[in-house]
């Protein structure tokens, strides 16, 4: 006999509480049309990260809390590929210390010390608050990536937090693990930065030993505004244009050419960087100390 069609509720997944609230069986609960992506969950069909990551917080205690890069997803912040693919993949999920952290197939437990200010709720799924998520996240980036995630929480146009935040974040624990990138990120990090890849190419040029440039910065010709450039070292009238996929577009390249027309005939020199310089930083660096030195 086939088995009833499962309650409006249960769609797309439930836990197993709430499907024996609901009435269903063990064997219901067994069934082999269930997909089981945690122990004590079962869903009907594939869900997205965020609704995969409510799911899991369903079935584990109430005072459970993502943080990290879990935490990081939630709010949106810059990760790599990689990073965040584990962030909801295998969510980091903690409790309060000294309880003992969780275990279980599809999450990395964790046992951290944290204040009533360090927990929030965002999107229904409780997790630690922006400055504790940058202090947590410090341990597991490398320092261009971290630069970009700092970047990305004090930016002027989406702040999450402040810089002072984050300094009285790492002065309250100086020895937690990812000291030194916090450190170093709280010198290079800016307001002003616009995109991942924009900070990332910053920090990597100061850490090549390449004097420290301004960041998005307009340019005028007398009153006319001619354009906002994404780093520029102004002694040189050296512009420095990172160009993600998009600038491939024929009318975005039109606009581009258009845009550095005009720079030059204003007596900028413009070189544009694109995601495979990432590849060979070293010749990065090396390219942009020769135009800085002609």
């Amino acid at each position: 006999m086939p088995n009833p069609p499962l309650p409006q509720a249960l769609i797309p997944a439930f836990t197993l509480a709430e499907g024996r609230d609901a009435g269903l069986d063990e064997q219901q609960l067994r069934s082999r049309r269930l997909r089981k992506p945690f122990r004590g969950a079962r869903a009907v069909r594939d869900l997205d990260d965020v609704a995969r990551l409510g799911l899991l917080m369903r079935t584990v205690p109430p005072h459970a809390f993502a943080c990290g890069p879990t935490a990081a997803a939630i709010l949106g912040l810059p990760l790599p590929p990689q990073v965040r693919r584990d962030a909801f993949g295998r969510p980091t999920i903690a409790v309060t210390h000294p309880r003992n952290r969780l275990r279980g197939r599809g999450i990395r437990g964790r046992s951290l010390r944290v204040g009533l200010a360090d927990v929030v709720t965002r999107h229904g799924v409780r997790s630690t608050s922006a400055a504790r998520t940058w202090l947590d996240l410090s341990a597991d980036l490398d320092l261009p990536a971290f630069v970009a995630v700092t970047d990305h929480l004090i930016s002027r146009r989406r702040r999450h937090c402040t810089k002072d935040e984050l300094i009285a974040v790492h002065g309250a624990s100086p020895h937690a693990p990812g000291a030194e990138n916090r450190r170093r990120a709280l010198d290079l990090c800016t307001d002003a930065s616009e995109s991942p890849r924009e900070s990332e190419l910053r920090c990597a040029l100061e850490l090549a030993g390449l004097p420290r440039p301004d960041c998005n910065i307009p340019i005028y010709d007398g009153t006319r505004f001619v354009a906002r450039v994404d780093i520029f070292y102004r002694a040189q009238k050296l512009v420095v244009e990172y160009y993600g996929d998009y600038h491939r577009d024929p009318d975005q390249w039109s606009r581009d050419e258009v845009r550095r027309a005009e720079l030059e005939s204003l007596g900028y020199r413009v070189t544009v960087v694109t995601r495979r310089d990432f590849d060979d930083l070293a010749a990065l660096a090396a390219r942009i100390r020769r135009l800085l030195a002609a």
